[in-house]
């Protein structure tokens, strides 16, 4: 037990943007790039516009929250797998935490990799927008570029969409003026040792558990 316990660390590190990138996750790279790079320009413009209309202290949220903590070990340990690793990130407005699993040591048919990423952006109000206006807007910026691979996620939030896409479970989840982004992926091994992808209701099922917990972890915040 002591053992898993210590797989289960937390490298929290804060970096500038252009030395984030160089960090991040490799089959995650291409995504965080975009997203950071948005959330980096929004947290510039937005940066002490306060005026007469909307101000950043009306916000719900005046800071992001810390990512990792909005999934639970145990739920992480059930979904994920017992013995998984975290690394966090932050830049500025945005955040990142990955949880990762893998197990090369059993034998026979077995999960053998998870991945979970939920990216944060916080939006701040400007002069003409709330923060709230901000993050819903992103979501509908992203969805858009989906190019209509996103739905409605009912049970999850007041504003949330899914997708599938090449085998991952992606949200998009709005809660105040946070925008949030996660992707849950897996791969098993089969009993001839070949690796496929996890079972479709299994990844539903999973992340939709997950994005829950996530929403209601904030709305208690």
């Amino acid at each position: 037990m002591s053992g898993l316990l210590r797989d289960q660390s937390t490298h929290v590190t804060t970096y500038p943007v252009q030395s984030w990138l160089t960090h991040a996750v490799p089959w995650h790279r291409a995504v965080a790039m975009r997203l950071v790079a948005v959330a980096a320009l929004l947290g510039s413009l937005t940066a002490g516009c306060t005026g007469n209309g909307f101000a950043p202290a009306t916000d719900r949220f005046r800071e992001l929250p810390r990512i990792c903590d909005l999934v639970s070990p145990a739920t992480a340990s059930r979904v994920i797998g017992v013995g998984y690793k975290r690394d966090a990130i932050a830049v500025e407005t945005t955040g990142y935490c990955l949880w990762t699993y893998r197990d090369l040591g059993s034998e026979g048919a077995r999960p053998f990799e998870r991945a979970l990423s939920l990216h944060v952006s916080l939006h701040r109000s400007m002069t003409r927008r709330s923060g709230a206006d901000g993050a819903l807007e992103e979501l509908g910026r992203l969805s858009k570029d989906a190019s209509g691979q996103f739905a409605p996620a009912p049970g999850v939030g007041e504003h949330a969409v899914r997708s599938t896409s090449g085998g991952s479970i992606n949200y998009i989840i709005v809660v105040d003026n946070l925008n949030l982004k996660m992707t849950f992926s897996g791969r098993d091994m089969d009993a001839e040792g070949k690796l496929v992808a996890i079972p479709g209701k299994q990844a539903v099922s999973s992340s939709f558990e997950v994005a829950r917990e996530i929403v209601h972890n904030l709305e208690l915040g």
